[in-house]
Order: C-alpha cells, then structure tokens, then sequence
C-alpha cells in the first residue's frame, strides 16, 4: 500500500498521460475532418464544372476554358484542363492512364490540395466526338470543320485539374487547435490543483484521525478530538467517534472495576492481588477465611450475607493499614511485610479478635468465627502456600498458622494433589490398564495362569505401579472404580484366551454393592468362570462378615477359586480357612526373598506348604526373583511360583 502523496503523483502523471494522448488522437481526428472538407469543397467546385458543361452541351456550345476561366474568376481555386483533343499524346502519359482507372485523386502538400479528376464522355459528348467521320457538325449553330473523333460512351478523355490553397487554412486550423488545446490543459491544470487541495484536505484529515488512534485510543487515552475537520463527512465522523470514545471509556472504567474489584464490598479482588504481588515489596500474605459462612448465607439469605460482609470489610479497614483485599465470598487478603512467622500470626490473631466481636446487622447479632493462614514468598507460590495454612488452620481448629509450620505436611498434600489430577485424567481418557504376570506349575515350568495387575499411565506415557497412586484413590473413594476397570478389561481379554486369570479384590471393594453387582455380573457372563481367581488380602474384618463370605460362595457356585493374598504377611487369620473353603494361598513375598538366609522364613513357608496340602489347597510364592529361589522352594513343595525370574508384568499380546 502507498501513501496519499505517491497515489496523488500516479494520479496527475496518469491524469496528464491521458489527456495527451486523447488531444493527439483528437488533432489526427479533426485534421482528417478539416482535410475532408478541404478537398470536398474542391470536389464540389469541380463537379459543379462539369455539371455546367454537361448541361450546356444539350443545347450550345460553350468550351470548358470559359467554364473555367468564370469559377477560377469567383474562387480561389486555379482549373487546368488535359484533354486528348487538344493533346493526343496525352493517352501515353502515365499519371493519364492512372487517373482512368480511379474516379479520383487528390494530393495535399503544406502549401496546396491538388485535385484531379477525370473527363469522361457521356451521350451528350458523342453527337460532336462520336463515331460519325468527315461531316461538318454543328454544335451550339457554330460550324466545325475539325476531325471526328471517333470516342464511345464512357471514353476518358482526358483529365481537370484543380489547385486550391492550403496553407493559409492549415495554419488557422493548427491556431485554432492550440487554442483549445491550451484552454484544455488550462481546465486540466484547474481540475488538478482542486484534485490536489481536495486530496491534501483528505489526507490531513485522515492523518489526524489516525493520529489520534494511534498517540491517544491505542496507548488508552480516551480524550475527545476537538480539531476542526475539512469535510463536513470527518466532521459528522469525529462526532460519532467522541461519541464512541466516551462510551469506551465510561465501560473501560466498568469493566476495570468489575475486573479488578469486588462488587459487594468495592474492595480489591483476587485478580488484583495477583498482579499488585508481583509489584510489591511485601514478602508475606495472611488470608482471612470465615469459618462455615454458607451456613449463616443459608440461614439469613444472600442478601444478608452481603451485608454481613460489608461490615466486615468496614472493620478491616479500620484495624488494618495495609492494602486490604476481597478475594471470595467468605475470604479476604492482607499484603504484610515479612516478620518472623511468630509475629505476623501473633499480629493476624490481634485482627481476628477484634473481627470475632458481634456484628449488629438488620437488628440482628452476627457471631463469625474466623481463620488465616500466612504464606512467605520464600515459597514458590505465596498465594497457594497461604491457601494450604488456611486449610491446616481449619483442620486443627487454630485461628492461625504459617505455612512454615505445616510445610512437610503441605508438601505430602501437593504431591497427592498432583497424582489424584493424573489419576482423573488417566480415567477419563481410558489410560487405567492391566499388566500381567504370569504365574508358572513349578513341575512342568509352563504358564497357567496370570495375575492381572492395573497400572496407570500419564499423558507423556510414563507407567505407574499399583503403590504410587492407589492410596491417594482410596483417600478420595475411587479406588473401587478402578477395581470395575481392570475386571471389565481383563475378563474381555481372557474370553479369547485359554489360561487361567487372577484378579484381586479388598475389603474397599466389598463395601459397595452396586461394584459388587457389576464385578457379579462380569464374572457370571464370562464363558468359562472357572478359570477366574479371586486373590482377597489376609483382613480379619472379611472373615468376620458373613455378607461378604455369603457374596464369596456366590462366586464359588459358579467355578471361581478364591486364593487367600499375601498370607503369612502378618496377621495370619486362619478364621478364612475355618468359615470358608480357601483354595490356595499365596506365600507373602517377604518371605520368600529372605527364604535362601533366613531360617525363619525358610520353616514357615515349609509350615505352610505341609498345612496347604493337608487342607487339599494349592501355593504360590511370590516374588521368586532368580533360579536358586525357584530350585528352593521347589524342594519345599511349594505348587507355582510368580516372580521377575519368569516375566515382569507387562501387558499381554
């Protein structure tokens, strides 16, 4: 895009092109004109001539000399005349033989027009230049006694030839046309300037507009634009534009307010602490939380609830010198300077003190109850350290702490935070799975079963075991949702499959019927439910249900074996194998990687391995990590084994 002044240049230089090259074409258009009627007043003088001499050939004779000799006398043209009467040579002249073949010519040079027109006989030539010869003839009653000519209709004998001036009207017509030409370009050179001055009117308006865009409405100056405008058009502009600049500024002003203030109490708000934090030099942060405010909200209505909060805020203005924000319904902010922690609690509970006295609302008394937490920028968020000692302070039931103090705590918190949001994730996009380790007969070393294990997977494809996320899924009463997950996977994969399939259930997952119907159901559609086995941890409290010992003979009913996990770990309740019919243990694996050193682990596995044969149950030792293991307790008549010496979980092909 160019500028004004380049387009204008383009314009005038276009402008001037066109017009010369339009006055060329017009000169060469008129000079035809001009020439036509030149050489047709000649044609026409001409043509009168030889009307007159037609004419009188009826009737008299008058010779074409005195015909010419009367129009040369009354114009300007002089008349020749070339005949073959009077010059029969003339038939061998070439410019004679070129004229017979045309009607006419004509010839222009800067001085003359010279026209040329041929003589040619008609009936009224014949009866004295005709065919009859030796007569005496009369023409016009004079006699002649000249030789016939012997010439037919339509004969050319001979030629006219008239010269007219030309110079003189050429002349006057190229001053005539330099004269319009210069009153043109005169009009032209007009047009232009008032283009000119009109285009500089232009672009000083327009310049103005976007100066004031860009020096004032960009940078967030919304001032009126008072300049006078050149056209009335800018002028009705610049109107609507002060019209809209007041209105962008009054909702600028809105919207900041809205944006960074509370509209309860007018206060700075959350977004406004952010950005002032990172201005300031203030190192600490209290946040004031009211404790079970909803509560008074419900009990008094929203609309008490503001006004409970505005006098709380009228309260903390006057006990508080520094910047005071509004950053929830229940929750305001304090910027302090960074004391030792001792001190800015000690100087918050002073607050709190003051702010725990009755309020007196409606004629009501408002009792509130309040608690803080103080964060350092020490931290790498002062805003979420704060947060978290608010929270501390609530559990503990204190009016204040800093995040200092409960800082190993906060940090145990924020890692389990960061696991249950990868966990979510993980379940919402289909990211929980079941690895397998396979479980093999120690006497043939040949797979029959595999134990399904369920593994977590992130975003980046990282695999997380069973001990970094389960725990934190059964803080937050999830963990029985991945128990459906890996059964309903697992079960549809070994529908296709021949071996046998170990899955395992806790008491968390007994504790929900509606999983207990569904994991019911699953195992009940499966082809053969015989190949299924249900691994239980060693817990006395499943032992003692008969709800759940009833749920396991259901099972049961249908070919599922039930293996008692992990036995030997601790408690060692035998009550399992007294209420219930058990069909295998698995030998807890601390036991067995100490089996090749410790004594100890050695007798009680070979105690249990003897008990197992005698109650008709199978065992698995688990955690068999290399050959010597395997040799071991295959001597001590242990049935199968599962361990990294055969595979490490993994998912099946």
């Amino acid at each position: 895009m160019g500028s004004i002044l380049s387009k204008k240049l383009k314009i005038i230089a276009l402008s001037l092109f066109t017009a010369t090259m339009i006055l060329v074409i017009l000169y060469f258009i008129l000079l035809n004109f001009f020439i036509y009627e030149e050489v047709n007043k000649v044609r026409l003088c001409t043509k009168a001539i030889f009307s007159v001499k037609y004419s009188e050939m009826k009737d008299t004779y008058t010779p074409f000399s005195s015909i010419i000799k009367i129009y040369k006398k009354n114009t300007n043209i002089d008349f020749k005349l070339f005949s073959l009467f009077k010059n029969p040579e003339l038939k061998n002249n070439g410019f004679f033989k070129k004229i017979k073949n045309k009607k006419e010519i004509y010839k222009i040079n800067s001085n003359y027009i010279t026209y040329y027109k041929p003589i040619v006989m008609k009936n009224e030539c014949l009866k004295c230049h005709g065919y009859e010869k030796h007569k005496i003839f009369s023409c016009g009653g004079i006699k002649s006694s000249n030789k016939i000519r012997g010439f037919k209709k339509g004969d050319v004998v001979g030629y006219i030839e008239a010269k007219a001036p030309f110079k003189r009207s050429f002349m006057k017509f190229n001053l005539t046309f330099l004269i319009s030409f210069f009153l043109l370009f005169l009009a032209l050179i007009a047009t232009l300037c008032g283009f000119y001055k009109f285009t500089n009117n232009l672009k000083r308006d327009i310049t103005l507009f976007l100066k004031f865009f860009d020096e004032k409405v960009s940078k967030g100056i919304y001032e009126k634009l008072n300049i006078t405008m050149s056209f009335i058009e800018f002028q009705k502009l610049k109107v609507s534009i002060n019209k809209a600049v007041n209105s962008i500024k009054y909702y600028k002003n809105e919207m900041i307010k809205r944006y960074y203030f509370s509209p309860v109490t007018n206060l700075p708000n959350r977004i406004k602490l952010m950005e002032d934090m990172k201005k300031t030099d203030k190192n600490a942060l209290a946040i004031l939380n009211i404790n079970k405010f909803r509560e008074v909200n419900d009990y008094f209505s929203q609309e008490m609830g503001n006004l409970i909060i505005q006098e709380v805020a009228k309260r903390l203005k006057k006990l508080i010198n520094n910047k005071i924000y509004h950053i929830n319904i229940d929750e305001f902010a304090v910027l302090l300077d960074e004391y030792e922690c001792f001190e800015n609690c000690l100087y918050i509970k002073k607050i709190i003190k003051e702010l725990e006295k009755p309020y007196i609302v409606n004629k009501n008394e408002i009792n509130l109850f309040f608690r803080a937490g103080i964060g350092s920028k020490k931290e790498k968020d002062v805003f979420t350290v704060a947060d978290i000692a608010v929270e501390y302070a609530k559990r503990k039931k204190v009016k204040c702490l800093c995040y200092c103090e409960i800082k190993d705590l906060a940090q145990s918190f924020e890692k389990n935070q960061k696991t249950l949001n990868i966990l979510e994730k993980a379940m919402r996009e289909d990211r929980i799975i079941p690895y397998f380790q396979p479980i093999v007969d120690n006497k043939t070393q040949k797979i029959v079963k595999y134990e399904s294990l369920i593994r977590m997977i992130d975003e980046n494809g990282k695999v997380y075991s069973p001990g970094e996320f389960l725990d934190v899924a059964k803080s937050v009463n999830i963990y029985k949702n991945l128990t459906l997950i890996v059964f309903e996977k697992t079960l549809n994969l070994f529908k296709e499959r021949k071996e046998e399939v170990s899955l395992n259930l806790s008491l968390e997952d007994f504790e929900d019927d509606n999983i207990k119907e569904k994991i019911y159901k699953l195992i009940k559609n499966f082809p053969e439910p015989e190949r299924i086995t249900i691994e239980l941890l060693e817990n006395e409290d499943i032992a003692s249900d008969s709800y759940i010992l009833s749920y396991l003979q259901k099972l049961k009913n249908y070919g599922v074996k039930i293996f008692i996990d992990d036995f030997g770990s601790g408690y060692s309740n035998f009550s399992y194998l007294f209420k219930f019919q058990i069909d295998g243990l698995k030998i807890d694996g601390s036991l067995i990687k100490n089996i090749l050193k410790d004594k100890k682990s050695q007798m009680i596995v070979q105690t249990m391995v003897e008990f197992a044969k005698k109650g008709n149950m199978v065992t698995v030792a688990e955690y068999v990590e290399n050959r010597e293991i395997f040799e071991f307790i295959k001597k001590l008549g242990v049935d199968y084994s599962q361990g990294y010496y055969f595979s490490a979980p993994k998912p099946l092909i």
